[in-house]
């Protein structure tokens, strides 16, 4: 009489038939389809201790137990692995493209706070690696397929165990079995493998620079107001002809009798700082442009009349300032202020003028002495004589302010010469712009003027002694640097003192000298009024406003991001995973869709003798394999 095991399993669990019945094949003891089993005995299979009525008449077998003599035909969706292979792939293609375009929209933004600076890396991070699992998957799924394609030929243990191990480890691919048997599977899953370093690489394609950040604004900026009328009197002390009491600050009549004390205060500061003084900025860190009428200076080389004259007033000032024991010997510079045409011949002021009607021009005369060939043994110089006038200009700046740092840069055109005041106002109407420009050249006029001379001397004992004396507030500025006044400084020197290296002058003179840039002194006379002209705004009074667009900025940082450190990655991961998802789509429609690789998918086949296993020449060895 023949009788089962278990008479009464639920579908799906494993039968063992009775030793001997005709239902059993006759196999090897321990052995189904060429695998190593383990004998099954009547302990093996134990049930639940509930009732079966109450339990749903489940059992429970252990795996000790099980016995691949007879399944159930495996059961799978056809569709699940090619939805798998092509899911994975679109979703890891989906990773790629938006870990690309996140980083282009992060490409030149501002850093944020630290919190959201971390949230960006994390985004980035979890993108890459969320790319990286799909897009394994897509190959892995991909490579289960393929197992069943290449299971046609007898294979070792050994290496059915690293074709079926290749996804979890790399020792597998050790074995050249594996790569002479399966080449594809072989290949596919070290590119699997090789998915893992993208993530490595492509989240570091993000990194911060030092940036600006930009807002362009209109807002109200000061200019020089010295070309408006109504501001005259900020720049001029000109009282009317009837006196300087307040009630009189109506009548047109005025007197020119010298600029403000805040206009000296600041030519005196621009002159000796060789500088533009600081102006009101928008923030520490601005720029605009500016246009404006402004004062300028323009220095010529005198006519042969003016030489004459110039001559005339150094030799009458030689014979003013001589004494008994005391004369002037040779004048190294001299400069003065003219009087008013015709009069030009008239002495002229040579010293600081102070605040009074006076009959003088909007011009400095001047004549000094200049090396001519410095490549001789000997340094010769010769005179030459300037004359330097006053001009109304039209000013084109642009001012930029780096923190402390403040740049004035542009130019001014010259637009006509300004005259200066007439001496009797009655006849005339006062033009305070006129007054205010003539004002600022008086000032300017008051850092020039002057002499640079040598000196003898009778002392008591009836010996001479000779010494170099200057007489003029240049002492005091920048333009004592001048090449035009080495002449004076060589004074006491040798001859061929010119041909001395900047090295053999003292440090007070070569500190001179390189603030002046050892120019001459037209240029820096030029420049003085130039800077003395912006300079002007550095007193509030002397401005009026004006809306510009203005550049405002502030040291940021900004995300960049490589790349090409992150489109090759992921042109390459979606091209060759697009390659698999083709092979896999190939077979399956060329071998039909098979199962995974999963335990009951494997036992199967081995009942089946879908898997050939070579003869091992050690059984103990196979055995440890299975």
């Amino acid at each position: 009489m023949e009788s089962t095991a278990c008479s009464n399993h639920p579908e799906g669990h494993v039968v063992q038939p009775v030793p001997g019945t005709p239902s059993s094949p006759a196999i090897e003891p321990g052995r189904a389809g060429g695998v190593l089993l383990q004998p099954l005995s009547p302990a093996g299979i134990s049930r639940s201790s509930r009732d079966p009525s109450r339990s749903g008449n489940r059992s429970s077998v252990s795996v000790n137990s099980i016995s691949t003599r007879k399944f159930l035909p495996r059961q799978f969706h056809k569709w699940e692995s090619p939805l798998l292979i092509i899911g994975f792939f679109i979703l890891g293609l989906i990773f790629s493209i938006s870990h690309c375009v996140f980083y282009a929209t992060l490409d030149g933004t501002i850093v944020p706070d630290g919190g959201q600076q971390e949230n960006n890396l994390r985004v980035g991070t979890a993108m890459a690696f969320l790319a990286q699992i799909t897009f394994t998957a897509s190959v892995w799924q991909t490579y289960n397929q393929q197992i069943w394609h290449h299971l046609d030929k007898p294979l070792s243990m050994v290496t059915l165990n690293d074709i079926f191990g290749a996804q979890s480890s790399l020792m597998s691919y050790l074995n050249v079995d594996f790569l002479r048997n399966f080449p594809l599977g072989y290949f596919m899953g070290l590119f699997a493998w090789s998915l893992i370093l993208p993530p490595f690489f492509t989240p570091g394609t993000l990194f911060v620079y030092e940036s600006t950040s930009e807002v362009v604004s209109t807002q109200l900026v000061p200019y020089l107001g010295i070309a408006h009328s109504t501001n005259g009197h900020f720049f001029s002390f000109s009282p009317s002809d009837q006196g300087d009491r307040f009630n009189y600050r109506d009548v047109r009549t005025r007197v020119f009798s010298g600029p403000r004390s805040i206009l000296a205060l600041l030519t005196t500061a621009t002159a000796s700082q060789a500088g533009i003084l600081s102006l009101p900025r928008p923030a520490n860190h601005s720029s605009y442009t500016l246009s404006f009428f402004g004062p300028a200076v323009q220095c010529s080389e005198a006519n042969s009349t003016t030489k004459e004259w110039i001559d005339q007033a150094i030799a009458a000032e030689v014979e003013r300032s001589a004494t008994e024991t005391t004369r002037q010997v040779e004048t190294a510079y001299y400069a003065y202020v003219p009087a008013a045409a015709p009069d030009h011949n008239a002495a002229g002021q040579a010293d600081v003028r102070f605040q009074s009607p006076a009959n003088a021009s909007n011009e400095v005369w001047m004549r000094f002495e200049r090396y001519e060939n410095s490549t001789e043994k000997i340094c010769d110089h010769n005179k030459h004589y300037q004359v330097c006038s006053l001009w109304n200009a039209t000013y084109d700046l642009t001012l930029n302010w780096e923190n402390d740092f403040q740049n004035v840069s542009g130019n001014s055109t010259l637009v006509h010469m300004v005259a200066y005041p007439p001496l009797d106002p009655a006849n005339f109407t006062t033009e305070m712009t006129q007054h205010a420009y003539s004002a600022f050249f008086w000032a300017l006029a008051d850092q020039l003027v002057g002499s640079f001379g040598r000196y003898a001397e009778r002392l008591s004992n009836g010996s001479d002694r000779n010494f170099p004396l200057i007489r003029s507030p240049i002492q005091h500025n920048s333009l004592l640097g001048s090449s035009d006044l080495n002449v004076f400084f060589d004074y006491n020197e040798d001859n061929d003192a010119c041909q001395k290296p900047s090295e053999d002058l003292t440090p007070q003179r070569r500190q001179d000298v390189d603030r002046a840039r050892g120019r001459k002194l037209p240029e820096l006379i030029e420049e003085l009024a130039f800077n003395s002209t912006i300079s002007l705004m550095h007193n509030d009074l002397l401005t009026n406003k004006t809306e510009r667009p203005v550049t405002v900025w502030e040291d940021v940082n900004r995300y960049g991001y490589n790349p090409y450190g992150l489109w090759i990655p992921y042109a390459l991961a979606p091209l060759f995973t697009f390659m698999t998802v083709v092979i896999g789509t190939v077979a399956f429609l060329k071998h039909d869709v098979k199962p995974g690789i999963k335990f009951q998918d494997v036992v199967g086949a081995v009942e089946r003798r879908e898997i050939r296993v070579l003869p091992d020449s050690n059984p103990q060895q196979q055995a440890e394999g299975t």
